[in-house]
C-alpha cells in the first residue's frame, strides 16, 4: 500500500471537515452523534484497545440513487445514509517502558472517514424487523492518524503517567475497509405493559487492510418503542455504541445485552503491516466480546452508556481487555 507523509493527518482532518460540513448544509434534518470508548472509564492502565472516537452525521432524508445498483425486493425500501470520522487508539500493557516490547501487540492509531448505508424491512405479522448496513471507510494506521498526539495530550490534561513507546509504533500505511452485517430482529410486547423486548441475531463480515473477519451476534433489548430504534451497530475495530443511527421516539428508552463472536483472518493492529515491516504478534482467531448498558431520550439527546469485554486477542495477552462507552446524539 501506498505510503503517506505525516501532513496525511492535517489533510484528512480538513477533508473531513469539509465533506462533513458538505453533506450537513445539503441536508435539511438530521442526527449528529458522538460516541467514545475508553478503557479508563473502568478505572484501568491503558492497554489494547484503549480509546475509539467517531463522530457521525445521519439525515433524515433517504437515498434513492443505490436502489439502482440493487435487486427489486429493495426497491420499496428507504435507504439512509450516515457519513463519520473516528480514530481508534491500540498500546501494549506497559507503556512505560520505551524499547519494543516484542512480546505484547503493537503500538497502533488509525484515523478513518467512511460513508454506511442502511435499510430497513419491517414484516408485522411475524413481529419480524430485518435490517442490513453496509459500510466502507478509507483511513490511515501510523503516525498520522495522529493517535500518538492525541495520548500525549490527553495525558498532559489529565495529569496522569507518560507514554513512551511510540518510537515502536506501525509505520503509515493507507487503508480501505469494506463491512456488510445483517440483523433479524424479532421485536413483540409484553402483554399491556406498554414496554416491548427483542431478540436478534447478526451474520456479518468485513474486508480490507485493517481487518478481514466474519462476524456472529445474538442479542436482547427490553423498553419502549424498540420498533423505532432498532437499528444495527458498525463492525469493530469502528467505535460501536448501539443503535444511534437510528431514528428516535421521544419516549423511546431500552436496556440491552448483546455477545459477539469474530473470526479473524487478518487484523492489522496485530499482524502489523502489510508490508511485513513491522512489530507483529501472533493472533488469536477466535474473538468473544459481551456488553451491556441502557440507551434513553432526555428531550432532543438521545444517551448510551455501556460496558464490554472482550477475550484475548492474540496469544500471551495479559488479559482480557475491557473498556467503557458513551454515545450522545441531537437530533434537529
Amino acid at each position: 500500500m501506498k505510503k503517506i507523509t505525516r501532513n496525511g493527518f492535517s489533510l484528512l482532518l480538513a477533508g473531513s471537515a469539509l465533506w462533513i460540513g458538505g453533506v450537513s448544509s445539503a441536508a435539511s434534518a438530521g442526527a449528529l452523534s458522538v460516541q467514545l470508548e475508553n478503557d479508563s472509564f473502568d478505572g484501568a492502565s491503558d492497554a489494547d484497545y484503549t480509546q475509539g472516537l467517531q463522530l457521525s452525521y445521519t439525515p433524515d432524508t433517504p437515498l434513492s440513487w443505490p436502489k439502482t445498483l440493487l435487486p427489486s425486493q429493495y426497491q420499496q425500501r428507504e435507504i439512509h445514509p450516515q457519513y463519520f470520522l473516528g480514530q481508534a487508539i491500540f498500546t501494549p500493557y506497559e507503556i512505560g517502558k520505551t524499547e519494543l516490547l516484542q512480546d505484547d501487540r503493537p503500538y497502533a492509531g488509525w484515523l478513518y472517514l467512511g460513508m454506511a448505508l442502511q435499510s430497513a424491512q419491517l414484516v408485522p405479522e411475524i413481529h419480524l424487523n430485518i435490517v442490513e448496513r453496509l459500510e466502507i471507510s478509507v483511513g490511515v494506521v501510523g503516525p498520522a492518524s495522529g493517535a500518538e498526539r492525541v495520548q500525549h495530550w490527553t495525558h498532559n490534561v489529565i495529569d496522569t503517567y507518560a507514554v513512551n513507546g511510540w518510537d515502536n509504533q506501525l509505520h503509515n500505511e493507507t487503508t480501505l475497509q469494506a463491512s456488510y452485517a445483517r440483523k433479524w430482529a424479532y421485536i413483540d410486547t409484553i402483554g399491556n405493559s406498554g414496554l416491548d423486548w427483542e431478540a436478534s441475531g447478526t451474520l456479518g463480515g468485513s474486508l480490507g487492510n485493517v481487518t478481514t473477519q466474519l462476524v456472529s451476534a445474538f442479542g436482547l433489548r427490553l423498553g419502549k418503542n424498540l420498533t423505532s430504534s432498532s437499528g444495527i451497530d458498525g463492525l469493530q475495530p469502528t467505535t460501536i455504541a448501539p443503535h444511534l443511527s437510528a431514528p428516535w421516539n421521544s419516549s423511546g428508552w431500552y436496556l440491552f445485552a448483546d455477545w459477539q463472536r469474530r473470526f479473524v483472518r487478518s487484523d492489522i493492529f496485530l499482524d502489523g503491516n502489510s508490508d511485513g515491516d513491522s512489530h507483529s504478534i501472533e493472533k488469536e482467531p477466535r474473538v468473544a466480546e459481551w456488553r451491556f448498558g441502557l440507551a434513553f431520550t432526555t428531550g432532543r439527546l438521545n444517551w448510551t452508556l455501556y460496558h464490554a469485554r472482550r477475550s484475548q486477542e492474540f496469544i500471551g495477552q495479559y488479559e482480557n481487555s475491557q473498556f467503557s462507552g458513551l454515545g450522545l446524539t441531537t437530533e434537529f
